[in-house]
């Protein structure tokens, strides 16, 4: 588990340097939309520990990327640039989360 941290928050500069010419608010969504689909992803079977740590990172990360979509859409609606970005990262497990 930590190494798997360490790996995605050793990534999240290089993130953060693609996202520079977004909003602050949609380069977090995009951000929490990729979290949420790789963690939707993921599954263990043979581990319940981490597999309540996967269930937990899914719902803190699809849960934001999906509250930050339906705002987000509302808000950039008139920007055509930031509404593609936005759609093109809302993807099916940001569509689709249930809690």
């Amino acid at each position: 588990m930590k190494q798997l941290l360490v790996l995605l928050f050793s990534c999240l500069p290089m993130l953060a340097g693609a996202q520079e010419k977004l909003p602050k608010d949609v380069a977090k969504f995009v951000e929490n939309a990729q979290m949420c689909e790789h963690f939707a992803g993921e599954w263990d079977d043979n581990d319940k520990a981490r597999q309540r740590e996967i269930i937990a990172a899914v719902d803190d990360s699809c849960g934001q990327a999906q509250r930050q979509w339906k705002r987000l859409s509302a808000k950039y609606a008139g920007q055509p640039a930031i509404k593609k970005v936005i759609d093109a990262h809302a993807n099916d497990a940001v569509r689709s989360f249930r809690k």
